[in-house]
């Protein structure tokens, strides 16, 4: 369709529009016409042009870019993508400076397809706020600008959203619409309006969620054509809610197939001889695991042992979900396709059948199981005096959560005094470990506040939310599986030079890095040092205010957001001094600790089993090609679970306060933009922009302020960077397409208001947190990064 319509046309050098200046399209003519294929063929084998799939920054159609390892190229714009969309394989022409300037010129003239509440944004207008919000900004600061000449491949997926209601406005640039025709509003902001024929076009879909697939955008008509699939059910419900956040980030939910299930052991699976043969018995030795409360998925387990030299003998025992999932059947298959449990907050969507996530594989205490293990003799100090990887077997005797854990080191509980002790020389070593990794540069760098849930038993409603509490335990657990995938990396990296798996983490790019200094400048802040890892690591902590906690965690977010994306990488893909991981301040780094949640761990296990010559390298893993498209897998569909989560979270949030009505807040302004505040709410672990008035406020984003103008109701009331405020919390129930929270401006809280204060912040008990992540990688951004 695409394709066809332009197969007549040249090669479209400037947007379109009359004369070939940038503006709004004539009626004949809206988008560049795409390349012929011969040109294009000719372009590529030159280097002049680039292929690769498009992703969009998370809150906007009108910028994205592609990404190889060598470069990145940032699109933006209506034009210069030139009908491409999310998830599209495209064929990128790089523009020099003048050339990228008309493109941005006519990103600053349209408007349409965007803007609510009567405010008239232009493209350039949107991309800037995106960008100001955006959670992985960084991602998309490459310097080389392009646009998009051809779409190779439509990729083909049903979108959620609403249908525009039958008296409301068009969007802008869209004089008419045809016969049966109306609006589809995509929820996903990463996708354009659409013209969609629904099966009766004078029923009013207001209330109704539907699905909708991209037909055909020919470069005569401003937004693509889609074809109407079905109505979901109604806006608000938490099924068909949650339903459409796995369809927009592609996240599989269907019941495994009968080839799955038939590479399963059976339902009353025990352990054979035969698999025992050739492992480490380790049923005699104190084990035991730490999780979050209600964990089903038990990867790892510990084991401590006092050595008469004074050291250490520490097992880290890990599930051997590669003694299940063998390579290229049809359960390995759907593991990779899946490539990571996925973690809402009322349910998990698991990479693999859950008779191995919560069953076989799961190391439940008072059990026999199967593991890899990475055994460590450390000194007191945690120096590693050596190390070594064997498949074993070992029996649990408790099964803890963080919590109980926490209880034992306390010493508040009497019972299994042999646990206690196990705890406590863990928790040492530690802290000796923990220091020497920030001591070489490691960040302590936060995401936004973790948010527990409680849900009703009966509607599944959210009936109240607090911040997560954390306890020395997680930070235990933490350094010890940071310990063995650092030493997993090592192991694997020895024997396979060029089809290792490891995880890379990039130094932030300096314009992000720039803006944070500017901003806390503005704060009073002269002496923001980024230069290295070590010299942020210090700035961070420099920054400490004891009396604000919440200052120093949000200084922290905003760092971490800065940040490039970390990722998985095959050690032939780059050169060495790229395995480097800037936020942990390690040389190697992969991941080991996780396999029934994460395929990369399945990898780095057979990696493991073909360096101590238990089987042969697979052959997806030893050709090069085939590793790096896995990789390039796992890296999306980690960041679609990320952004999933993210969803579950701000779904339940909205659902919290459309029930609760509006409360009033202290928050904390991270950003004064020209929209207005950008402000954080720990409590409740709300974000939003509070909208001021031109009327009433005069904003200075260059000084980061804003001040009440006279003789309006804030007249005399001043608000800076990082200064508290009052804000009302609701739910903005004017706008179907979004799952948002509105804040509004109340006041400046009364001298004696803390962030921090009042014992609703911190909660005891309910449901853990769905992300494990930051048990193992605390320093890796999870949420940036694109």
């Amino acid at each position: 369709g695409d394709a066809a319509a332009d197969a007549e046309a040249g090669s479209g050098k400037q947007p379109a529009g009359a004369d070939g200046k940038p503006g709004r399209a004539s009626k004949k003519e809206v988008y560049p016409a795409h390349m012929r294929a011969a040109e294009i063929t000719k372009g590529l084998k030159s280097g002049k042009l680039v292929s690769g799939t498009l992703h969009m920054l998370k809150n906007t159609c009108y910028l994205g870019g592609i990404q190889n390892l060598k470069e990145q190229i940032m699109v933006v714009g209506s034009q210069a993508l030139n009908r491409a969309i999310e998830g599209d394989e495209v064929v990128v022409e790089r523009l020099d400076d003048s050339q990228a300037q008309v493109y941005e010129t006519a990103a600053k003239q349209l408007r349409h397809g965007v803007g609510n509440s009567g405010q008239d944004l232009t493209e350039a207008d949107v991309t800037d706020l995106a960008r100001e919000v955006a959670q992985e900004k960084s991602a998309f600061e490459g310097k080389t600008k392009g646009r998009i000449v051809s779409v190779v491949k439509r990729q083909i997926r049903e979108l959620c959203g609403s249908i525009s209601p039958l008296d409301s406005p068009l969007p802008r640039g869209i004089e008419s619409l045809g016969e049966g025709q109306r609006i589809f509003i995509p929820s996903d902001l990463r996708f354009p309006y659409m013209f969609v024929e629904p099966p009766d076009a004078d029923t009013d879909y207001e209330g109704k969620r539907v699905a909708v697939s991209v037909n055909v955008w020919d470069r005569y008509i401003e937004i693509p054509r889609g074809k109407f699939i079905k109505t979901l059910g109604s806006v608000g419900d938490i099924n068909v809610e949650t339903q459409m956040i796995l369809m927009e980030h592609q996240i599989s939910n269907d019941p495994w197939t009968d080839e799955v299930l038939a590479c399963l052991p059976p339902s009353d699976y025990k352990i054979t001889e035969e698999e025992l043969k050739g492992r480490e018995d380790v049923r005699k030795t104190l084990v035991f695991s730490i999780d979050p409360p209600k964990c089903e998925d038990i990867d790892d387990a510990l084991s401590c042992v006092r050595l008469d030299n004074g050291n250490f003998a520490i097992g880290i025992h890990i599930a051997d979900v590669t003694n299940f999932v063998l390579p290229d059947t049809a359960l390995d298959k759907e593991a990779s396709a899946r490539c990571t449990s996925v973690y809402l907050v009322d349910r998990r969507i698991d990479m693999l059948p859950k008779l191995l996530t919560t069953d076989i594989c799961s190391l439940r205490s008072n059990e026999d199981h199967l593991t890899f293990s990475c055994f460590m003799e450390l000194t007191p100090e945690g120096e590693i005096v050596s190390e070594r990887f064997a498949k074993s077997v070992i029996h649990s005797a408790a099964q803890l959560s963080y919590a109980d854990a926490q209880s034992h080191l306390d010493g508040e509980i009497e019972e299994r005094p042999d646990i206690t002790q196990a705890i406590c020389d863990l928790n040492s070593l530690a802290v000796n470990i923990r220091a020497e990794r920030f001591r070489k540069g490691a960040l302590e760098l936060s995401t936004a506040s973790e948010m527990s849930f409680e849900l009703d038993g009966d509607t599944g409603k959210p009936t109240n939310l607090f911040v997560y509490k954390s306890y020395s335990t997680n930070k235990l657990i933490e350094e010890f599986m940071l310990l063995a995938n650092q030493a997993a990396a090592r192991f694997t990296l020895d024997m396979f030079r060029k089809t290792s798996v490891l995880r890379n983490h990039l130094p932030p790019k300096e314009k992000s890095m720039a803006e944070i200094k500017e901003l806390l400048r503005c704060h009073g802040v002269a002496d923001f040092d980024y230069s290295s890892n070590k010299a942020l690591s210090e700035s961070l902590k420099n920054l400490d205010k004891p009396d604000d906690p919440f200052f120093n965690r949000l200084v922290s977010i905003m760092v971490t957001r800065s940040m490039n994306e970390a990722t998985y990488i095959s050690s032939g893909d780059v050169k060495p001094q790229m395995y480097h991981h800037f936020g942990l301040a390690m040389d190697k780094y992969t991941h080991f600790t996780s396999p029934i949640r994460r395929y990369a761990d399945v990898l780095v296990h057979r990696g493991l089993m073909a360096s101590l010559k238990l089987q042969g390298l697979p052959e997806g893993m030893a050709d090069k090609s085939n590793l790096t498209a896995q990789l390039e897998q796992m890296n999306y569909r980690n960041r679609m679970a990320r952004w999933a989560d993210s969803a579950s979270d701000e779904l339940h949030r909205f659902l919290f306060f459309k029930e609760k009505g509006p409360i009033t807040a202290v928050g904390i302004v991270m950003r004064v933009l020209q929209a207005g505040l950008s402000v954080a709410v720990e409590q409740y672990g709300a974000e939003g922009v509070v909208e001021l008035s031109a009327m009433d406020w005069l904003v200075l984003k260059e000084s980061q302020a804003a001040h009440g103008r006279p003789l309006s109701p804030y007249e005399g009331i001043s608000v800076h960077i990082f200064d508290r405020c009052e804000v009302c919390i609701e739910a903005d129930t004017t706008d179907n397409r979004h799952r948002k929270l509105k804040l509004t401006f109340v006041s400046l809280p009364k001298a004696a208001a803390r962030l921090g204060d009042g014992a609703a912040l911190r909660g005891e008990g309910g449901l853990a947190p769905r992300t494990i992540e930051a048990e193992e990688e605390t320093a890796v951004v999870q949420d940036v990064g694109a």
